[in-house]
């Protein structure tokens, strides 16, 4: 039995029900900016004098953590590398700084 061809769903005057969303947004890397961002670290490194093999594998972890996890698993991370004695405090500031900079919600 046909209705008419009318849709007999919500009606014109209800407002429409978006159910919240599963996942709340995390604050990760920009991806668009990675590029930019690997290229402020390194020099981030090199202006503290942070030997070569340390400072790839700490750029590399941080690029990871911050675009697959979250920005405060990143800097968890890199404050964890300044007690081990890998960078110094100011570096340390510095690429958590930098990487509040390049923070996107997602």
């Amino acid at each position: 039995m046909a209705y008419g061809g009318r849709y007999k769903g919500r009606r014109s005057g209800e407002p429409k029900f978006h159910p919240p969303s599963e996942n709340d947004r995390t604050s990760m890397l920009n991806r668009n900016r990675v590029t930019s961002f690997r290229y402020a670290v390194r020099e981030i490194m090199q202006r503290h004098e942070i030997e070569e093999g340390a400072a790839s594998s700490i750029v590399a972890s941080v690029i990871a953590k911050s675009s697959r996890i979250s920005i405060g698993e990143a800097q968890a991370y890199v404050r964890e590398q300044q007690k081990l004695g890998c960078c110094s405090p100011a570096a340390a500031d510095e690429i958590c700084d930098l990487l509040n900079r390049f923070t996107k919600f997602r």
